[in-house]
């Protein structure tokens, strides 16, 4: 049982990677800059950044 529960790893869930990799691209940067005058993008209640309607 031991081994068990030592062998097990916690690994990020892909909603917290696709988080951490928008906060250091610069593109995405410009593009919440420019949020206002870009219609097809949008910011979701968890500051993620969504094109069109691929998000629903």
């Amino acid at each position: 049982q031991h081994g068990y529960w030592a062998s097990l790893r916690i690994k990020p869930d892909l909603i917290s990677r696709i988080k951490e990799a928008q906060k250091e691209e610069s593109k995405i940067w410009t593009i919440i800059e420019n949020l206002e005058k870009q219609v097809e993008f949008c910011i979701d209640e968890d500051n993620m950044l969504w094109q069109d309607t691929r998000r629903r």
